[in-house]
Parts: C-alpha cells; sequence; structure tokens
C-alpha cells in the first residue's frame, strides 16, 4: 500500500482537531456568539421552500450578489469555496506545480506550508523579526531570488495577530513576480481591508471566509476576490457543486442581514483588549498587539496553562516550543465570563509556577 502513496504525502502529518466537548472553547478563533436564532428562522423558512432534489446552484449567483453588495467587488471577480482552506486548495491546483517555490512569513496559518507539500512545492517560511514583526524585505527577497509562484501574506495574521501597514503590501506587490494571496479572514476584526488595491494589481488574490466574524464556521464558507482574469482560472479547478444549498441560503441570510450579524464585534474587541491589558500584567508572559479576535502570548508556562484549562474544560490553543518561537497560547477571545474564568485561572497557573 505504502508504494502507492504519492512520496511528498507520505511524511504529511494530517492536520486534526480536538473534538469539540468543552465547557469552554476558545482554540479555534470562532465567534463566541451563535448566528441570531430570528435568522435561523428564516434560514428554516427558506430551505422549507427549496427544492433539495436539485443540485445547488454551481456558480452562487445569489450569494455572489450579496458579497459585491459587501466587498464592493464585481462578481465576476469573486469566486466561493467551502472556507478559505478549498480556496488555498484550488489555488495550488491552479497555479502551482511540483517544484515550484511558495513564500510565506513564519509562524503563519498552517494551511499554506499543508497545501504546499501536498502540491510538491518548496515552502520558503520567512522568519517574523524580534518582536513578532514581518520581515518585509525578507519577504521580498526570497520571493524575487526564487521567483516564487505563490506569496502568503496573512492580515491580520493568526496565530500572532499582528497586522501589515499598506505601504508594505503595495511594497510587496510592486517587488515580488508572485501570485500574492492576502489573507484578510480577520479583516472585520481590524476593519482596514486592502481591498481597494485590486484594480491596481492583477496578480493580487484576496481570501475572506464566514467563519469568523459572522459567526457562521459550521457552514463552511470563503471567498476569494480579485481580477477576473484569476478568477476564471480558480472556476477551471473548482468542483462543479462545491458549496451545498444549505450553505449558499445561509451565507445569503447573513450578508443581507450583517448589522444583525455584526452586533457583537465592538464587544469582541472591547474585550479583546480588557484581556490584554489583565495578561500584560503576568510574569513570565510576552503578550503582543492583536488586529484580530484572539490574544497570542508566549511563556514557559504554556504546557501547563493548557493542562491545568483542560482539566477544567476548557480548550485553547498551545503552540509547542520550535527552533525559532518558544512555547506560546492562542486565546480566542469567548464571553466575558468565558473569559474571566480563563484568566483568573492563566493567574492562577502564573504565580503559581512563577
Amino acid at each position: 500500500m505504502e508504494s502507492l502513496i504519492r512520496k511528498n504525502i507520505q511524511d504529511l502529518v494530517a492536520y486534526k482537531v480536538d473534538a469539540p466537548q468543552y465547557e469552554i472553547i476558545v482554540n479555534a478563533n470562532e465567534s463566541p456568539y451563535d448566528f441570531p436564532m430570528i435568522l435561523k428562522r428564516q434560514f428554516t423558512d427558506d430551505i422549507c421552500n427549496t427544492d433539495l432534489n436539485r443540485y445547488p446552484e454551481a456558480c452562487f449567483p445569489e450569494l455572489l450578489n450579496e458579497l459585491s453588495a459587501y466587498t464592493g467587488v464585481p462578481t465576476d471577480g469573486i469566486i466561493c469555496g467551502s472556507g478559505s482552506d478549498e480556496l488555498i486548495a484550488m489555488i495550488n491546483q491552479a497555479f502551482v506545480n511540483a517544484g515550484d517555490v511558495v513564500v510565506s512569513h513564519s509562524p503563519s496559518f498552517d494551511m499554506y506550508n499543508i497545501w504546499a507539500k501536498i502540491s510538491d512545492s518548496k515552502h520558503i517560511r520567512i522568519l517574523d523579526l524580534p518582536g513578532h514583526i514581518p520581515d518585509v524585505d525578507g519577504i521580498i527577497k526570497a520571493a524575487c531570488d526564487n521567483h516564487a509562484k505563490l506569496l502568503y501574506i496573512c492580515n491580520p495574521n493568526n496565530p500572532t495577530g499582528y497586522t501589515f501597514a499598506k505601504k508594505d503590501i503595495i511594497k510587496i506587490l510592486d517587488a515580488v513576480p508572485s501570485l500574492v494571496v492576502l489573507d484578510e479572514a480577520y479583516i472585520e476584526f481590524f476593519g482596514e481591508s486592502d481591498v481597494d488595491l485590486l484594480p491596481n494589481y492583477p496578480r493580487l488574490l484576496i481570501l475572506r471566509t464566514l467563519s469568523k466574524a459572522f459567526g457562521l464556521a459550521g457552514i463552511r464558507c470563503g471567498y476569494a476576490l480579485g481580477n477576473k482574469n484569476i478568477i476564471d482560472v480558480l472556476y477551471k479547478v473548482k468542483a462543479p457543486y462545491n458549496l451545498n444549498v444549505l450553505t449558499q441560503k445561509m451565507a445569503v441570510i447573513a450578508l443581507q442581514n450583517r448589522d444583525k450579524v455584526f452586533k457583537n464585534l465592538e464587544e469582541i474587541k472591547a474585550e479583546r483588549e480588557k484581556a490584554m491589558a489583565v495578561l500584560k500584567e503576568l510574569p513570565s508572559l510576552t503578550v503582543y498587539p492583536s488586529g484580530a479576535n484572539f490574544i497570542y502570548f508566549e511563556t514557559p508556562f504554556a504546557e501547563k496553562i493548557y493542562e491545568v484549562l483542560l482539566n477544567r474544560s476548557i480548550l485553547i490553543k498551545r503552540f509547542k516550543e520550535t527552533g525559532s518561537c518558544p512555547e506560546s497560547i492562542r486565546f480566542s477571545i469567548g464571553k466575558p465570563k468565558e473569559n474571566q474564568k480563563i484568566l483568573e485561572i492563566i493567574k492562577e497557573v502564573v504565580y503559581n509556577e512563577a
């Protein structure tokens, strides 16, 4: 059997996620607030009047119209996928040959590396400068020197939370030969999208999702924004019916009612700042600024914090030490009482261990 597996897949570690059987879950950067019940009922009514024996719209025209209204990008510059994950897969399928070079900053989203390995390309990860500052000049040099096919920029970045200045994104776009994939999964928490750059940069592709700020991680709906020529290429590798009718219907309702859906955004950002202020006061924690719905901090007590929280039915994200990064924690912002409980436990661990 092993001889039948592609060599680049044999050593690939599967991306597995923890079963969400915990009292509090703050490990996956999801919204702590469920989709509004009034909109769920609207969805239920809509589905009851939908023929489920037919395939869904293959090119999702109603959804594209709503996304165009939300982003300002023409419908022929938008494509949808089952979360950003599928879109990253499609990008690799369409543009990356075995042996091509992919560049990203590091640490960042794991799926960039996983899909680089699946496509049998060479992934060059440019480590952050001290203090988790993206090495913009290093990114440019790596892309240019290696004629990189793809370059990923995650803004705000997962897991560190930092953001790129627009001038630095423009600097990268002006310098590199690559298709630049700008991942804006958390942009609603930051509020400063670079979608306005699309008309002037035909090699720019922006990834977005309804999983985070829209509170719809469960429906798996992501989308990409770009030049029509790039989007047309992605349609060539898109599965015919990659978004089921349930996902399309719920996504349309969310976009049409985004004021209701976004009512908790300011609270999440305020809770992030409150939690950050508490964490910054603790010894042996290095806390980094965040433009997303999570906080990243490095501490020698990361493993202990993770274990104690787990024993109290709280799932948080822990990163093990690597050659370039110490032990760290990514704390997705929950509801106020959840955040308070987590912070008290972290304080308890830190003061016991310090």
